[in-house]
């Protein structure tokens, strides 16, 4: 079980203007709530999970937050808290009661996007039973958090808005147990460590340090980092969200099309190259489950076929992972038309194709 504690009680994220009624956490970022995606990385982690987020009860209410995040996931109960804090550490201290002590805890923020797989960086922290863990990327801009860590990348200092290195923190916190962040950030609070008249989680880490706790970095792609602290960077964000599913969509219609090429020279070995090993094809006259068992079925076809051309009258990219090719099959002098409907996986597999088609009577 792995505790992720969510403190969401920042003026700035509930920060309205003119244009925009609501916080930027419920804009909608390509199709999907920001909040959505900030959230799916830590939904999709593969570990048994709780996952709290802690919020001003006003704004929860006003908002209907309570009522959006708890969509997002089964996992995901609320702490609501009442008025103002004096930063990250004290909304994180006011969930203590929803937190199981002896498990592991990661504190992180729906202020930004994680967007890769978080499940190696939880594990390896796991593994190296390091007493707390971070993320980080290259920066020297003062308004982040920031360590210091040697060639081992064992963090022998950190530091709030004070670039002390160039390796700033991403937003992403990871105590060996909830009960050691408790322990540390009480430490933290008792020594008035604050900046800008709050306390963050950084500075955490140095009690963690003093008491010869094992703190390691492990450093990330920035450009798979997004922190949306302003409309700026919102806009930002929305751009490259655009971008990015411009480019998958160009990427599975060219997969499409090298599929038809493939197909339409009979090569099986390119084939291959295309199906999933649990690949499941079915047309008008059969189903047929499994990589292997699908090139049988296709040699089949090119060994029964002495003539055959395959072409592509119109391909339709519906979304990332789902094409759509309607065509005309030549085989043995019959002229047939139909529509395959593909479903890919994320590294650009087939996964499903359902075959439709019938005699051209012209």
């Amino acid at each position: 079980m792995i505790n992720i504690l969510i403190p969401l009680a920042g003026k700035n994220t509930f920060k309205t203007n003119q244009a925009n009624s609501f916080p930027k956490i419920l804009n909608d970022v390509g199709g999907k709530l920001l909040v959505e995606r900030a959230a799916e990385s830590f939904v999709k982690l593969g570990f048994s999970k709780k996952l709290v987020v802690a919020l001003p009860k006003e704004e929860s209410e006003k908002y209907r937050l309570n009522k959006v995040l708890s969509l997002l996931s089964p996992d995901l109960e609320l702490c609501n808290i009442n008025g103002n804090t004096q930063g990250a550490v004290c909304s994180a201290l006011l969930a203590i009661e929803n937190l199981i002590l002896d498990k592991p805890l990661i504190i992180s923020s729906f202020d930004q996007v994680l967007d890769f797989d978080l499940n190696p960086y939880v594990q390896r922290f796991l593994d190296d039973g390091v007493d707390a863990g971070v993320l980080t990327f290259d920066a020297i801009h003062p308004k982040w958090s920031y360590v210091n860590f040697d060639e081992n990348f064992n963090v022998f200092q950190a530091a709030e808005k004070t670039p002390i290195s160039r390796h700033a923190v991403a937003g992403f916190y990871f105590f060996k147990s909830a009960s050691s962040f408790i322990e540390a950030a009480k430490e933290m609070i008792r020594k008035d460590e604050k900046t800008n008249d709050l306390f963050f989680i950084a500075p955490v880490l140095n009690e963690i340090i003093l008491k010869e706790g094992v703190v390691k970095a492990i450093p990330i792609d920035k450009n798979r980092y997004y922190h949306i602290n302003d409309e700026h960077a919102l806009e930002n964000f929305e751009e490259a969200i655009v971008s990015e599913h411009r480019t998958s969509l160009q990427k599975v219609k060219t997969l499409t099309e090298s599929y038809v090429a493939a197909f339409n020279s009979k090569d099986l070995d390119k084939l291959a190259t295309f199906f999933a090993e649990d690949f499941v094809l079915t047309d008008p006259s059969v189903k047929v489950n499994g990589k292997n068992d699908v090139l049988e079925y296709i040699q089949g076809i090119f060994n029964s076929a002495d003539s055959l051309t395959f072409k592509a009258e119109n391909i339709i990219v519906s979304n990332e992972c789902k094409s759509v090719i309607e065509f005309s099959l030549g085989i043995n002098g019959s002229n047939l038309v139909g529509t395959d409907v593909i479903h890919w996986d994320n590294s650009g597999l087939m996964k499903v194709m359902d075959a439709y088609l019938y005699e051209k009577n012209d």
